[in-house]
């Protein structure tokens, strides 16, 4: 179940990411975003999705993680719900937007500078709300990933690679609040294998409790 919702999140995000930068990357992206109407719905419910499925992949974390640290199962859930939050911020600015776009081609040529000024306004709250949910996100996930390191649930090579991930993402979160150009995108990319490649493993092997419970069985 942990690996499907890793699933939906990853591809619903990334859907919803690719369908909006398509308009909203526009210089003039104020004229684009009513006409775009339909797309930009569906991207906002895809959205929605992730941000459903982020809260309810630590929902079904929490009895896992639970038994080895019930701090970081409780944190794990409490951060990733600031996350959606966070995230669904950014989803509201973007029905905003269709509305102002809306308005902008309907407006006289005084109003145009105004609502100009307020699309650009919601572009940067969009903007400002994923950093904010990124925060939390790469907290959490370095604890999740120390867990996972700490007593084996997944092979340490692969908790390896998510603590470098979310570290590299907390690096790359501050940079841009500091308009630091370092890394660019390529600081998302050992964080996104991980999220890519741990559904996969779950799929396939599972959380290795198995392995633990006979461990412990045997001391």
């Amino acid at each position: 179940m942990v690996g499907l919702l890793f699933i939906i999140s990853t591809g619903s995000y990334l859907t919803a990411s690719e369908l909006i930068s398509g308009v909203l990357s526009s210089p003039n992206f104020i004229e684009h975003v009513f006409p775009s109407k339909n797309l930009l719905t569906l991207a906002a419910l895809l959205e929605f999705i992730n941000s459903a499925s982020v809260v309810g992949v630590a929902i079904v974390m929490l009895p896992i993680i639970r038994p080895f640290s019930q701090r970081i199962a409780l944190t794990y859930l409490s951060f990733r719900i600031v996350e959606a939050i966070m995230l669904l911020t950014g989803t509201v600015a973007l029905l905003s937007l269709i509305t102002l776009s809306e308005e902008f081609l309907k407006s006289s040529t005084r109003d145009v500078e105004y609502l100009f000024i307020l699309a650009e306004m919601l572009k940067d709250e969009r903007y400002f709300s994923f950093q904010l949910g990124m925060i939390p996100l790469a907290l959490c996930g370095f604890s999740l990933c120390m867990t996972f390191y700490q007593y084996r649930l997944v092979p340490r090579l692969l908790s390896a690679l998510g603590l470098l991930g979310y570290l590299l993402l907390l690096l790359k979160v501050t940079f841009d609040f500091f308009a630091i150009n370092f890394g660019g995108e390529y600081l998302y990319m050992p964080g996104a294998l991980f999220e890519l490649l741990l559904p996969f493993w779950l799929f396939i092997k599972g959380f290795g409790l198995a392995e633990i419970q006979t461990d412990n069985m045997q001391h």
